[in-house]
């Protein structure tokens, strides 16, 4: 129990450094096409800041929103989640296809 109590002033200043405010925040330009895959029911990062994140990233970049499903889509709706990234990434290939 006294192992939880040590350091605990550095452990709070290393704490205040990881958090960093978003008023500076800029989003590089990316080249490729990104796609956002989102939990409707997202408690962590809502889906109006998905929508925010897409606006800010350009045309290239798609939004996708799974229902019943929240921070954790991957585990919480493994199936859904497959599907909708398999059928990003057969985009992706095709647009390769006819480009070539």
């Amino acid at each position: 129990m006294v192992v939880m109590f040590n350091n605990r002033k550095e452990r709070a200043e290393l704490l205040e450094a990881v958090v960093v405010g978003n008023k500076d925040a800029t989003i590089p330009h990316f080249p490729q096409k990104i796609h956002l895959l989102w939990g409707e029911s997202d408690q962590i990062f809502d889906l109006k800041l998905a929508k925010n994140m897409k606006e800010q990233l350009g045309e290239k970049a798609t939004i996708d929103s799974i229902k019943k499903a929240g921070h954790l889509v991957q585990l919480e709706r493994p199936c859904v989640y497959n599907r909708r990234l398999k059928k990003f990434l057969a985009s992706i290939h095709f647009e390769d296809k006819i480009l070539q």
